[in-house]
This record gives C-alpha cells, sequence and structure tokens, in this order.
C-alpha cells in the first residue's frame, strides 16, 4: 500500500525520457557553469578596483552581460574559422554521423577486398 504505484491509481504520470534528461542536464551544468563565471568575473573585476581606482563597480547583472557579451564573441570567432576552413579546402571534408572528418585519397580497392 506505501509503494508509489498504489497511489498512483491509475492516474497519468510523465517522466522525461532519456533523451529530454540528457538535455535538461547539460543545460543546467551550462547555466550554473555561466553564472559562477559571471560570479567570478564580477570578484576578480571588483578586486581589481582596490589597484585601480577609477574603475568602476561591477554589479552582477553587468557581469552576466560582459560574459555574455564574451561568449557571443567567441562563438563569432569560432564559427568564423569553421566557415575560413571549407573555404580554403572546398569539398575536402565529409560529415560522419555529427562531426565531419577529411575525406582521405580514393583508394582502387574497398578495405574489404584487401
Amino acid at each position: 500500500m506505501l509503494s508509489p504505484s498504489a497511489l498512483l491509481a491509475g492516474m497519468p504520470t510523465f517522466r522525461l525520457n532519456d533523451i529530454a534528461r540528457l538535455r535538461m542536464q547539460t543545460i543546467s551544468f551550462f547555466l550554473l557553469g555561466f553564472l559562477v563565471s559571471s560570479l567570478l568575473i564580477k570578484l576578480l573585476w571588483n578586486g581589481l578596483r582596490k589597484d585601480f581606482p577609477r574603475l568602476p563597480r561591477l554589479s552582477y547583472g553587468k557581469a552576466l552581460g560582459l560574459v555574455t557579451l564574451w561568449g557571443l564573441l567567441f562563438v563569432l570567432v569560432l564559427t568564423m574559422i569553421s566557415g575560413a576552413r571549407e573555404l580554403m579546402t572546398p569539398g575536402a571534408w565529409e560529415k560522419q554521423g555529427a562531426t565531419y572528418r577529411l575525406k582521405g585519397p580514393p583508394d582502387e580497392l574497398a578495405p574489404e577486398e584487401r
């Protein structure tokens, strides 16, 4: 009588499947890292104010904005790098699953025939 299945009494229950649970874990880990890094930036910036009094005080909201801005800048730079890679070697990369790999020289015989 004390088991959870007996207490549900036929009511529908909704559970996250494995993929959705992994996505939620990834998002929450990213969000935690984002918030902690913003806190560290705020503490480091305000710590530098002791040595450089002309620096303005940085609030946590401004630190969040600063980390967001730097994150967007890194995404832009990494996108430009991957685009330049494709422009310098057109057609040299082939998709393999979720990633890309460099195309090798075409073999005359397939590996199974050797």
